[in-house]
């Protein structure tokens, strides 16, 4: 998994998720942003997710 993020301060924006880098890199070839970038996701990132989730503190955004 990949985020798709823009450089705003100090905290970046998550503009979008991705699968892979592949989907990351056309969403952003589509989009105009600036100062976005494409980031990986460590597994360990994803393991919190799965554990926050599960104790019901986890919100997803609807966005596709």
């Amino acid at each position: 998994m990949v985020r798709v993020l823009q450089a705003l301060g100090d905290s970046p924006e998550l503009l979008r998720p991705a699968e892979n880098s592949e989907a990351a890199e056309r969403w952003l070839a589509s989009n105009s942003y600036g100062r976005a970038y494409p980031e990986e996701v460590s597994a360990d990132e994803v393991g919190a997710d799965v554990v926050e989730a599960a104790r019901g503190r986890l919100i997803v955004s609807p966005h596709k």
